[in-house]
């Protein structure tokens, strides 16, 4: 079983503190209704073990300190972008206390503005970080020698996340839960999550984004968004000024995976949310995801998965 701290702190932003343990929540619940093992022991911590005041003056309730135990899964919640200019107290306390736990190379999940405490360590100022576009700025001042964007949903740097929006900490959560336990009960994690349209979370293909090449990060987030469309590789590379081969080259490097083979499990992947989340036909969200043949979809799909998409929603 993983142990998992979700670190609380004055001046946090509760909502992100609960939006882990009920993320976690909700996957026990369906280990459990699947007579699946637990996969994850999941604390709230605070720096003496007491309760905590978030930012908007509720109270957190801690269930442990920040102490010498090893944890395999960190996740630290944003603090109040005003606060970044007069942190709390306890800062200190967890950045020495994160820095320990990246000895042994936990997954570190920063959640928009916490940015700060994964480039205070020391350990990660060098390198590109997501973060809260009111902030970038302030981030910046405050650590000349990191970057700090926006436009991305999230950045990966090896076991170490940062994310820029509110959703991006689920699509990273979705993404962890998916190497733990596969893309099925992933996707079925998602469809109970409490958001208006599953099907619209990100991808959960984080395999093919653990790379550093910023531009071809940029093709698959234009491919993610625009999947339904007919999408020539000749217009990708005049779009993002490649030419056809290094495009197809870069890609491949990068991804290790081609470019039309990406886009059909991105296709797909959006399909299973829509054949868990929806009453719609098979042919229906064929044309949803962009094949307007639902026999050759359903091709595809059992090729992926080993069933047919009716097969596929049955058992799921």
């Amino acid at each position: 079983m993983k142990k998992v701290a979700i670190v609380a702190y004055e001046a946090c932003w509760a909502m992100s503190v609960y939006l882990a343990k009920d993320f976690f929540r909700i996957v026990s619940l369906l280990e459990q209704h699947q007579n699946h093992p637990l996969s994850y022991d999941v604390k709230i911590l605070s720096n003496d073990g007491g309760h905590v005041c978030s930012s908007s003056g509720a109270v957190i309730v801690s269930e442990g300190h920040l102490d010498g135990a090893k944890y395999d899964i960190v996740i630290i919640p944003p603090i109040e972008g005003i606060q970044l200019s007069n942190m709390p107290s306890s800062s200190k306390v967890i950045i020495d206390w994160l820095s320990l736990q990246m000895k042994h190379s936990p997954i570190v999940i920063s959640l928009s503005t916490a940015a700060y405490f994964l480039v205070a360590t020391g350990k990660c100022d060098d390198k590109q970080w997501a973060t809260h576009w009111a902030f970038t700025k302030q981030l910046k001042k405050l650590f000349s020698s990191a970057e700090f964007v926006t436009d991305k949903p999230y950045i990966r740097n090896d076991n170490i996340y940062a994310t820029s929006t509110f959703e991006a900490g689920i699509d990273v959560l979705l993404a962890i839960v998916a190497k733990d336990k596969g893309d099925r009960f992933s996707q079925k994690c998602a469809t109970h999550l409490l958001v208006a349209e599953p099907h619209k979370l990100s991808p959960i293909l984080p395999q093919y984004l653990e790379h550093d090449d910023l531009n071809v990060l940029a093709v698959q987030d234009w491919i993610t968004l625009n999947s339904s469309q007919n999408i020539k590789i000749i217009d990708l590379a005049n779009k993002f000024n490649f030419s056809e081969r290094n495009l197809k080259r870069r890609f491949l490097l990068a991804a290790g995976i081609s470019i039309n083979k990406y886009t059909q499990e991105i296709r797909l992947d959006k399909a299973k949310k829509l054949l868990l989340t929806t009453d719609k036909s098979v042919k229906e969200i064929s044309l949803e995801v962009g094949y307007e043949n639902d026999s050759f979809f359903t091709r595809l799909f059992k090729k992926n998965t080993g069933t047919t998409p009716s097969n596929w929603r049955q058992s799921t």
